[in-house]
């Protein structure tokens, strides 16, 4: 029966939902049993309407009880632990899926639990495969090419993601100016949304640069693209925010201390809802923005992390912001209550020179090797291992992805 089927697909569901053929064969014929033992229901009861009352109001009490068996609570429980691709098949089974999985409530739960068990957890990168420069989603367990991100249809096929926040990732031209359109995307569901034009005017020129990212913002229960505008020329930055609910960007006031001299943004970060640049001009300092509250603020970077030391990462770390700098002695620095704490040292392979790309899931180090060029390792920090991943990269921008439902009710 159909929703037997489903009850040990939701018990034994596990990996991915890219790549997996037997598990795409068993979604797709779970869908076309269930709609097959909704038309034999339908049928039944269609049967029994020349045979009398009692024997019709029989066969709709049986047709209901079968429907019904598995409570709604069992049946979003199930349903949660699927992949996003396998839902979106399933709305199509009945209208009440399609109201049920479509709902706001259970695209939450459905993240949410992705979250917090780390299902569905991919590693976007920018890579070579075959002589072709690809952008994929890759395992996050044996780091396997999962999917091939293919671009809207309406966006420059040349594209570069910004970020990643919840299944969404945030994409533009691969060179940004003023007036490169933006979009958010959601690969898993295959839904994205073009955003309206920015109010920064085009100032385009050599001297400046422009850094979108996109985030959650759990207060405000919104999702945001900031963009900023930094020119060298001017000594000046411009800052505007794209709020999702509102579907509207608004320009950001500046703070007059933001305008102060500085050379370059050597990283960005977004934990919570707040935007983080790192920024280098003879010493590191970080400038914070809440996209909730619209304030910036800036924070003090340790005295021991210099630019002479070597370059500066600034990641998420356990859902705090953090810092790391070496090359084979790694120092990694966590935000505790409003300033940096050196939690611990990540002693490298020695006879190595690496370069920091970043931290996965709380537990890898992301390096490349400096006598490996363009080659991916992983440093697992409980066991002290490094991996080879396999993958070649074409640019050192890494990001995270988790699979959702967001902007399946848009």
């Amino acid at each position: 029966m159909g929703f037997e089927r489903l009850v040990r697909m939701g018990h034994n569901y596990v990996g991915s939902s890219y790549g997996l053929e037997k598990q795409e064969r068993e979604s797709w014929e779970l869908t076309e049993d269930l709609e097959m033992e909704k038309q034999e229901r339908k049928a039944e009861v269609d049967s029994k309407e020349g045979e009398g009352s009692e024997e019709l109001a029989a066969a709709r009490m049986k047709d209901s009880h079968t429907n019904n068996f598995i409570c709604e609570d069992i049946l979003i429980n199930i349903l949660a632990r699927l992949p996003a691709k396998s839902l979106v098949r399933f709305m199509s089974v009945c209208k009440s899926w399609s109201n049920l999985i479509g709902s706001s409530s259970f695209i939450t739960t459905h993240l949410n639990r992705n979250i917090k068990n780390h299902d569905h957890l991919y590693l976007i990168s920018h890579h070579y495969y075959s002589g072709r420069s690809l952008i994929s989603l890759f395992s996050n367990e044996t780091f396997e090419q999962c999917l091939e991100l293919q671009h809207p249809p309406w966006t420059e096929e040349r594209f570069r993601v910004y970020g990643s926040s919840n299944g969404l990732v945030c994409i533009s031209d691969q060179k940004l100016s003023s007036t490169s359109s933006i979009c958010i995307w959601n690969p898993s569901i295959r839904k994205s949304i073009s955003l309206p034009k920015t109010y920064i005017p085009d100032r385009s020129c050599p001297l400046s640069e422009i850094y979108l990212s996109i985030c959650f913002h759990p207060n405000h229960n919104d999702y945001k693209v900031v963009k900023m505008l930094h020119e060298w020329r001017k000594v000046s930055m411009e800052v505007e925010v794209y709020s999702l609910s509102n579907n509207s960007w608004k320009v950001i006031e500046i703070t007059p201390w933001l305008n102060s001299r500085w050379w370059y943004l050597t990283g960005y970060e977004v934990c919570n809802g707040i935007v983080y640049w790192l920024i280098s001009g003879g010493h590191y300092r970080i400038v914070s923005f809440d996209t909730g509250s619209e304030k910036f603020g800036e924070l003090v970077v340790p005295e021991p992390i210099l630019p002479v030391k070597g370059a500066v990462k600034i990641q998420v770390y356990k859902e705090t912001i953090c810092l790391l700098q070496g090359r084979t002695d790694v120092d990694l620095w966590v935000l505790q209550e409003g300033s940096f704490q050196r939690l611990r040292t990540i002693l490298l392979p020695r006879g190595n020179i690496f370069m920091l790309l970043g931290l996965f899931t709380d537990n890898g180090l992301l390096v490349e090797e400096q006598s490996r060029f363009t080659e991916l390792d992983l440093f697992d920090l409980e066991s002290n291992q490094l991996k080879s991943t396999g993958i070649r990269m074409c640019q050192r921008k890494l990001h995270t992805y988790i699979e959702s439902l967001v902007l399946l009710d848009h």
